[in-house]
């Protein structure tokens, strides 16, 4: 028994040098370990650093695939980063909304109606045609179309001659503007002048009401406004008065005519530096300014609701 324990007291005794030899490789073996995973961790931090998007661009994705995977045109944007305008006062909102019901027959317009009144001019001036008007005092940007919304609206129209029988005219609405300014725009293919009026967007588009558009639908009962291309339908006269069914031709507005979504005169839109009054997601206009509209943008015209400086 004294034999064994001598001989294993000699091994340990022999084996301490060799031990604290294989911890000392060991430690140093680990602070290499620890200097490469070091540099590792500054490596991965330099490549998500080059790969990782702007807030610009993170945005502009996120609100593709909002885009690519909502059926219902469910689309919501931040405000505008800009105070809201000085006005004059706020118009009261819809009260009523219409229904539709397919098959149903219509009171049509009285063709006397769509006739614009005589102007007040000075005697020797001639008279200049409605599409040509230039937009009212305090009219948002003096009539010039956001080149982005022109430019996807031209690119539609040229890309669906087909479908449009109204070629003359192209509608043109930017809800990035606030309600007070001239954000509906008629764009003269023939000459490229543009007349520009006030619109209302949808009660549902402006929950706050303070005058900015920031959710859009394709949901009935939402009364939100639609984004995307519409091609007009028929004239009639409805509970808001002169009328002009809106056919939806997007992802985003597929509904709008089941919505009963249309272009209407209304007594809550004014050309003047108001708030404009909520619609029920109609494109309301002033009663000054529905003949003009009518004219210009019925049998088959394009209209295109868009975000000026956004892709939708």
């Amino acid at each position: 028994m004294k034999k064994i324990i001598l001989v294993a007291m000699s091994v340990v005794l022999s084996s301490g040098p060799l031990l604290a030899q294989n911890l000392e490789r060991l430690r140093k073996s680990s602070e290499n370990i620890r200097i490469e995973t070091g540099s590792l961790k500054q490596k991965s931090a330099t490549t998500q650093y080059e790969i990782q998007p702007t807030p610009v661009l993170a945005q502009l994705i996120i609100n593709f695939f909002k885009l690519l995977f909502s059926p219902n045109g469910d689309i919501e944007v931040t405000n505008p980063l800009t105070e809201v305008p000085q006005v004059e006062g706020t118009l009261d909102d819809d009260k009523s909304e219409e229904q539709y019901t397919e098959g149903e027959t219509y009171k049509p317009i009285d063709p006397a109606d769509l006739q614009e009144p005589p102007a007040d001019q000075q005697p020797g001036q001639p008279q200049q045609p409605p599409q040509y008007q230039q937009p009212p005092a305090g009219g948002g940007n003096g009539g010039t179309i956001p080149e982005d919304l022109k430019r996807k609206a031209l690119e539609y129209f040229s890309a669906n001659q087909d479908k449009i029988k109204n070629k003359n005219y192209i509608g043109i609405v930017d809800f990035t503007a606030h309600s007070s300014r001239a954000r509906f725009y008629i764009l003269n293919m023939q000459s490229g002048e543009v007349h520009a009026m006030r619109v209302a967007h949808g009660k549902g588009s402006d929950p706050d009401g303070d005058g900015y558009a920031t959710k859009f639908s394709n949901v009935p009962e939402s009364k939100a406004s639609s984004l995307g291309f519409y091609l007009t339908g028929a004239l009639y006269t409805g509970s808001h008065g002169k009328s002009m069914r809106l056919l939806g031709q997007s992802s985003t507005n597929s509904n709008a005519l089941s919505r009963a979504v249309v272009l209407h005169e209304s007594a809550y839109v004014r050309e003047a530096n108001m708030t404009q009054g909520r619609s029920f997601g109609c494109l309301a206009v002033s009663t000054t300014e529905i003949r003009t509209a009518l004219n210009t943008l019925s049998g088959g015209a394009l209209i295109y609701a868009g975000l000026s400086g956004s892709e939708f």
